[in-house]
């Protein structure tokens, strides 16, 4: 696949440590506005999920049980558009066959 932005890959420490924080970033305020939306208990999806658990309010640990696998869909989104813009990630694969120096 070849990425959108040419010449943006993570060749140098530079341009990995900018990339790595993009990717961060996006990831921790996906997080956090997820997080904000059961902040407010006349949200649509608080009332969603306050039903789906048949409580009158969310509890902190049933609030985390929502917001950890949305967070995690989120990043794997994130780094799907990244490695689609950019090619991140892409130095990740290695061929089984090849032998890395220790």
């Amino acid at each position: 696949m070849v990425p959108l932005v040419k010449n943006f890959k993570a060749t140098r420490l530079s341009k990995a440590f900018l990339l790595n924080a993009l990717v961060s970033a996006a990831i921790v305020v996906i997080a956090i506005e997820i997080r904000r939306l059961f902040e407010d208990e006349h949200n649509y999806l608080y009332g969603y999920f306050n039903r789906l658990y048949g409580t009158k309010h969310l509890t902190e640990t049933q609030i985390m049980t929502i917001v950890f696998p949305a967070t995690f869909i989120g990043a794997l989104v994130v780094y799907m558009i990244m490695y689609l813009f950019v090619g991140y990630g892409g130095n990740f694969l290695i061929p089984a066959n090849k032998k890395l120096p220790i």
